[in-house]
This record gives C-alpha cells, structure tokens and sequence, in this order.
C-alpha cells in the first residue's frame, strides 16, 4: 500500500533497490532544479553587469552582500536540514504521525524567528559591510540589496523548507517545479526592474523576493493538494501542532549544521576584508572574484546534488536499521562525486575567458576572474570528498564532526593561509586562492577519520532507539 502511495506522490523509498541507481535518480531532479537556481543567481549578475549604471560596482556589492545574508539566515536553514533529516528517518520508519509532528513544529519555529530576524538584518546590514571594508557604490549598493532582501525572509524560509520537507520523504522531483516557478519569475522580473526600470541591484533583490514568495505559495498549495498525510495549515495555527522535544531533536541535528553555515559566512567576510583591501590597489579584483564564484558555484552543482542525496539515502536507511546499505550507498556517491570532479574540470578551464566575460568585459576583472579558477577547479575532488562524507555523517543525526572538519579547515588553515599568501606574495594577490586548497585539505581530515572509523554507526543505533523510547 504505501508503495504504491509513494510512487502515486513522487517519493522514492531508499532502503531498497541498487544505492547508485536510487542516488542518480534522486539527485537528478535536484541537480535540474539546482541548475535551474544557479541560473537565475546567473542571470541577476549578467542582466546587472550589462544593463546597470556602475556595473563592476554592482556585481562586487553582491557579492560582499550575500556572507552577510547566508551569516544572518545559516541557523535557520540549519534547523530546515535538521528538520530535512528527521523526516527522512521517520519515512525510513514508517511513522507518519511524527512527520506529521516534525512538519508543524518546524513551521511554527519559521513563523517565531522571521520576524527578530528580519529585524536584525536590517539593523545591522550597514556596520557590517563597513565591517570589511566595503566603500563607496559597493557599500551603498550592498546596503540597498540586503535591506530590500531581508523584507523577504518568510518567504525565502518558507520556499526552502518546502523542498527540504519533500526531500526528507524522497520526493525531489517537485523542489524542480518550485525551482523553475522561482526561476522564471525571477528573471522576467531582473529585465523589466533592471534593464526597462533601471533600478540596479535593488531590481534584483526586490524580483527575487517576489519569485520566491510565488514560490512558497505554490509549495504549500502543493502539499496541501496532495495525500502527504499532512497539511500546512497557516492561516489557522490551533491547528499546528508543537513538540517542543522534537525541536530539540531537530536543533541537536541541524543547529551544528546551521553553525557551520554561520561560519563559512563570517570567514568569507574575513575573505572579502581582504579581497576589497587588494581591490583598492588592484582594481577589478573584487569583482573578478564575485564573477568566479558564480562559475564556481555552478561547476559544484552535481557534487552538491549527490550530496544532498546521500543526507536522504543515509536518514531512510538509519531508520529502517539497513547500516551495510548506509556504506554502499556512501561509496557510489564518492565515486559520482570523483567523476563529476573530472568533468567539471575538463569542462570549465578551458572556457574561463568566455564564462567570465558574460558578467563583466572589463580585461582585469576577467584576468582576476580565471585566476581563481584556475587555482580552484583543479582540487574539487577534495571538497566533493568532503561533502559528501559530512552529507553521511549528517543523514546518521552526526552532524558535530562535520562542523568541527570545516572549524578547523576554514578557521585554523583557509583564512590564515590566505593572509599569509598575501604577506608573502603581495604582488600576486591572486595566489591567496590556494588557501581554498589547504582548507578543503585539512578539513576533510577529521571528516574521512570519523566515517572510516565507524562510530558514528553505534550513535545511529542509539539516536533510534531514543525515539522508540
């Protein structure tokens, strides 16, 4: 009966079948709906960079813009991953009653924590951004973006935990639909506020907000429309039902998670002090890193997806007790993570000029833009490793090791090589990349040695028998 339910709705059961089958097959609708995301975070940059007054300056207030917005929302899209994994487990058990439980309580946390929030950003959004040097147009620019985003963070909440509420039930085939629902509105709307209204960066920020919020919408008229076993009853919350011991469970979970989001945003705030001090002298430099990520970020896309997968894959199979199964379908991922990292290299090096040139033809920009391809592509394969083992650890209820590899990758190695590379080499800012490879590298150390020693399988056992307590 319920597999006949799930197939009717879209979810996929994970603790049966062949691992590498299930985690293609589910990592490809995420992977079209990531494609589809990056496209449209794409798009803001190139319709900016053509269309705009002050275009570089645009481009790199984005770009110092978005740790500051991922600082200020990481503990909450933690607890949405905490909430992701929780469900998955309770679909691997087949206890429809806590999904339930699980759903409504992490909906009321969203509603609580929107409102303080959007108030802090605000706040705070200016002091930051002087923080680490931002100046003139790029200071203004990116007060102007943050401020017009942190209006929507209900909305962006609430569209991301939809997709990751789907997800936890095997379902990822529906987040694409939300994902081009968001695309499309938002691009429609970057070209009428920016190219015919010419209103900048806060045409981007004011269309994304609107995409996502048709996005929301539509993810909750979905759930609600389908035999979920659940429904999302915001307009009546007497009908929500809060357990405050499961939001500790889903804290315990997803807060380090979160933390760690947290602290990958304050240390590229630290990254960009430097990044727009080097611009001062260096001119083209901040942008030329902004333009990068953005091809980075896209490159990443598969690894991201079959790590996202595993999370699913290792929570369905912790709560149906199948632990061999957890390791088999960790290996096939690995082994699509190593795969995608050659092809992305293959595929990005050679083409850097051009996809650099979308955002930005100013020659120096485009220099500093493949400089950090150059010295980033080349070592992905060490941060798909890492990836896809925190995913793992992250799907077992493990998330503390994970935290502590990337504390001591970006903390203890990223940051402080990359201001030692600049004081030593000051004349080739560009060579502060390699620090990216020194963090992934170190950070991936403790990662690897926890999964490989095999403790994390007795903390599993005990998570689960906790919940049949």
């Amino acid at each position: 009966m319920r597999e006949t339910q799930d197939k009717k709705d879209g979810r996929t059961d994970m603790t049966r079948g062949s691992p590498i089958k299930l985690i293609i097959k589910f990592a490809l609708p995420l992977l079209i709906g990531n494609i589809v995301q990056q496209t449209y975070n794409l798009a803001d940059t190139v319709i900016v960079g053509n269309f705009a007054e002050n275009s570089d300056d645009c481009i790199a207030a984005v770009g110092v813009a978005m740790p500051v917005m991922f600082l200020m929302v990481a503990l909450f899209f933690g607890m949405s991953q905490g909430a992701t994994i929780i469900i998955s487990q309770f679909y691997g058990a087949n206890d429809s009653k806590s999904i339930k439980r699980a759903v409504d309580t992490v909906y009321v946390f969203l509603f609580i924590m929107s409102v303080p929030l959007t108030v802090t950003g605000l706040l705070i959004s200016r002091p930051l951004l002087e923080t680490i040097n931002a100046e003139g147009n790029i200071l203004e620019y990116g007060v102007t973006y943050l401020s017009i985003t942190f209006f929507g963070i209900l909305p962006s909440f609430g569209f991301n935990l939809n997709s990751g509420i789907l997800q936890g039930l095997g379902n990822s085939k529906i987040s694409l639909l939300f994902l081009g629902i968001a695309s499309g509105v938002n691009i429609i709307l970057d070209l009428l506020f920016v190219a015919v209204f010419r209103w900048g960066v806060a045409g981007v920020a004011v269309a994304t907000v609107i995409a996502q919020s048709a996005a929301f919408i539509f993810g909750i008229r979905h759930i609600n429309g389908k035999n979920y076993g659940f429904k999302i009853s915001l307009l009546n919350f007497k009908k929500l039902e809060f357990d405050f011991t499961l939001l500790k469970d889903i804290a315990r979970i997803g807060l380090p998670g979160g933390l760690q989001n947290a602290m990958f945003s304050v240390g590229f705030l630290f990254l960009h002090n430097l990044i727009n001090a080097i611009n001062s002298t260096h001119a083209g430099f901040t942008a030329g890193f902004t333009s990068a990520q953005r091809i980075d970020a896209f490159a990443f896309l598969p690894i991201m997806s079959f790590a996202v997968a595993v999370t699913t894959f290792v929570g369905q199979n912790i709560g149906a007790g199948n632990l061999d199964r957890v390791k088999k379908g960790v290996r096939a991922a690995c082994l699509l993570g190593l795969g995608a990292s050659i092809l992305i290299c293959m595929t990005v090096l050679p083409m850097s000029g051009a996809l650099i040139g979308m955002f930005s033809r100013t020659p120096e920009v485009i220099e500093y833009g493949q400089a950090y391809l150059y010295r980033m592509m080349p070592f992905i394969f060490i941060l798909a490793a890492h990836f896809i083992l925190s995913s793992a650890l992250r799907g077992a209820g493990q998330s503390m090791v994970p935290l502590i590899g990337s504390f001591i990758g970006l903390w203890l190695a990223r940051v402080p090589a990359a201001y030692l590379i600049y004081y030593i080499s000051p004349g080739v800012p560009e060579n502060i990349y390699f620090s990216f490879l020194i963090g992934w590298t170190i950070g991936l150390i403790p990662v690897a040695g926890y999964y490989f020693s095999g403790k994390w399988k007795k903390k599993a056992f005990r998570f689960l028998r906790s919940k049949e307590e």
